[in-house]
C-alpha cells in the first residue's frame, strides 16, 4: 500500500480504505474498479457494472466506503480549504498511485491545479463568460482539470472532455458530474476521431432536476465526433471543387489602339511563384 508520508494529508482517510483490498488486488486494478463503480452510481439506469463488480468482490461495501471517503474530501478541499471552488482528489490521487508500482498501467501525471488556473486565464477566462452557453473542449482531457477549473471560473457553458484512456475519460466524467458541468465526456483519439470507443452525457438534465447524472450515450450523439465529420465532408467537398478558375483575358487601355500591344505588367514583389507573400 502506498505509505501515508507519500499521499496527500488530504487523501490518507481514502487511501485507508483503499489499501483493504491492496493485499488482493493491484493498484491499478483496484483503482479501475472504483472508477467503474463510481461512473456507475451516477447512472439512471444501471449498466450492469454493480453487479460484475459484486461477483468479483464478493461485496460492494468497499466501493460503497471508497464512494462515502471520497465524496467527503471533495467537500472538505472546496467547501472549507477554499482551494478556488474545484478539487480533483480522483486524479490526485490517481498520480500517488502511478508512482508507487513500475508495473502500474496508471502511467498518466496531469497538469498541476495551479497551472490550470493559469491557462484558463490566459485564454482569456473571466466571469464575464459565465451563462454565456460556449462550447469549451478540451482534446487530452485527461481527469478534466483544465474544464473543472474553466467551469469554477465561468459557470454556464458546455464542457467537453476527450481522452484516449477509458480511466481518465470516466474520472473526467465523475469530476464534471459532481462539480455541476454540463457537457459530455469521451474516449476518442482526438487527432483520429474515428477511433471512438464510448461516451457519456453529462448532467444532462440538472437545470430541472438538480440530480447529477451520467448517461451513456453513442458516437453520433458526441459532438466532438459530429464537428470531426462536419470538417472531413467540408474538405471532401473543396476538393471535389474545380480547382482552377479560367483567367480573364487583360483589359485594353481605353487610350490605346487595337493595334497597340499593352505592355506587360510587372510581377508584384509579395507574389511568390506559389502564390505565398514575400517577406524578406
Amino acid at each position: 500500500m502506498p505509505k501515508s508520508t507519500d499521499v496527500p494529508p488530504e487523501l490518507r482517510s481514502l487511501n485507508k480504505v483503499f489499501s483493504q483490498l491492496d493485499y488482493k488486488w493491484d493498484y491499478a486494478d483496484s483503482f479501475r474498479d472504483f472508477v467503474d463503480f463510481l461512473t456507475e452510481s451516477f447512472m439512471p439506469v444501471r449498466q450492469g457494472e454493480y453487479e460484475r463488480l459484486q461477483k468479483k468482490h464478493g461485496s460492494l461495501n468497499w466501493f460503497v466506503d471508497m464512494t462515502r471517503e471520497w465524496v467527503l474530501v471533495q467537500d472538505k478541499m472546496i467547501a472549507v480549504d477554499g482551494t478556488g471552488g474545484w478539487y480533483d482528489a480522483l486524479g490526485t490521487f490517481y498520480e500517488t498511485l502511478a508512482s508507487r508500482g513500475k508495473k502500474s498501467s496508471l502511467g498518466q501525471f496531469f497538469t498541476p491545479p495551479e497551472v490550470c488556473e493559469v491557462m484558463v486565464r490566459i485564454n482569456g477566462f473571466t466571469t464575464d463568460m459565465t451563462g454565456k452557453g460556449l462550447s469549451i473542449q478540451d482534446p487530452a482531457s485527461g481527469s478534466g482539470r483544465m474544464l473543472l477549473a474553466a467551469h469554477v471560473t465561468a459557470p454556464g457553458n458546455y464542457q467537453y472532455a476527450a481522452d484516449l484512456d477509458p480511466i481518465c475519460t470516466k474520472m473526467a466524467a465523475a469530476n464534471m458530474c459532481l462539480h455541476g458541468c454540463v457537457g459530455q465526456a469521451v474516449c476518442m483519439d482526438s487527432l483520429n476521431p474515428d477511433d471512438w470507443r464510448f461516451g457519456y452525457a453529462i448532467n444532462r438534465s440538472l437545470a430541472w432536476t438538480g440530480v447529477p447524472t451520467i448517461e451513456p450515450i453513442q458516437k453520433e450523439q458526441c459532438r466532438a465526433w459530429n464537428l470531426a465529420q462536419q470538417q472531413k465532408a467540408d474538405e471532401a467537398a473543396r476538393q471535389a471543387a474545380p480547382t482552377t478558375a479560367p483567367v480573364p483575358a487583360p483589359a485594353v487601355p481605353k487610350t490605346a489602339r487595337i493595334d497597340t500591344p499593352v505592355r506587360p505588367q510587372p510581377e508584384p514583389t509579395n507574389a511568390g511563384k506559389f502564390g505565398q507573400l514575400k517577406l524578406f
